[in-house]
C-alpha cells in the first residue's frame, strides 16, 4: 500500500486506511486539510539525507529588490506593533506599501507572477541545503512556510487560468497573516494547515 503527502499542508493520504486508493480518486479530488488539488500530492518514499559540506562558502553582497524590501519593512512594522511604537509602525507601513507599488507595476501578467514563483522555488531550494548545511531548524521551519505558501500561490494562479473568473466567483479568498497562506473557500480552516496558527490569523481578502 502507498502514501502520498500534500506538498502544501502535509496532509497523508494512506491507501491502506482509506476506502479508495489514491489513484482512483477523482481528478477533481481536493486535500481535506488545505483544499489543493491531487496533482500537488507526492508519493512518500525514503529520502536520503542532505549531505553537509564542510567548506565555508564565501557570499557576495546582493542589492535587495523592491519585494524583499518591503517584506523588511512589513515585518519591522509587527514588530513595533508588539513594541506598542504606533509612530514607527505606520511609518514601517508606509515604506512596505511603497516598496510593494513599486514591485507590483513592474508585473504585467499572471505569467509574470508565475516566473517569479518558480524563481524563487529554486531560491528555496538553496537556502533549504543551507539550512541542513549549518543545522538551523528555525530557518528550516521558515523556509518550509514560505515554499509551501509559494506553492499554494502557484496552485492557486493555475487553476484561475484554466477555469477563469468563476474559479473566485461567489466565494471568498482568505490568507494567513503569519505564513502567507491562501485559502479559496467561503469559511477559512479551523487552523492554518501550514503554520498551525488559529483561524483568527486567517483573514479575508477585501
Amino acid at each position: 500500500m502507498k502514501k502520498y503527502q500534500c506538498t502544501i499542508c502535509g496532509y497523508i493520504y494512506d491507501d491502506a486506511k482509506e476506502d479508495v486508493k489514491f489513484e482512483d480518486l477523482p481528478d477533481d479530488w481536493t486535500c481535506p486539510i488545505c483544499g489543493a488539488p491531487k496533482a500537488v500530492f507526492k508519493e512518500l518514499k525514503e529520502d536520503a539525507k542532505p549531505e553537509i559540506k564542510d567548506e565555508v562558502e564565501t557570499e557576495e553582497l546582493t542589492e535587495l529588490s523592491n519585494e524583499e524590501i518591503s517584506y523588511i519593512c512589513s515585518n519591522l512594522a509587527k514588530a513595533c506593533e508588539k513594541q506598542y511604537l504606533e509612530e514607527e509602525q505606520n511609518l514601517f507601513q508606509e515604506l512596505a506599501l511603497h516598496y510593494q507599488n513599486k514591485e507590483t507595476n513592474k508585473l504585467g501578467s499572471l505569467q509574470d507572477v508565475q516566473n517569479k514563483i518558480n524563481e524563487d522555488t529554486e531560491q528555496f531550494k538553496e537556502a533549504m541545503n543551507q539550512a541542513d548545511k549549518y543545522q538551523d531548524r528555525g530557518a528550516k521551519r521558515v523556509i518550509n512556510w514560505a515554499s509551501k505558501a509559494t506553492n499554494m500561490m502557484n496552485v492557486i494562479i493555475t487553476n484561475y487560468q484554466e477555469k477563469g473568473i468563476d474559479y473566485i466567483k461567489n466565494t471568498k479568498i482568505w490568507v494567513c497573516d503569519i505564513c502567507g497562506f491562501i485559502y479559496i473557500g467561503d469559511i477559512p480552516p479551523k487552523t492554518c494547515p501550514i503554520c498551525k496558527v488559529p483561524s483568527l490569523k486567517i483573514l479575508e481578502v477585501k
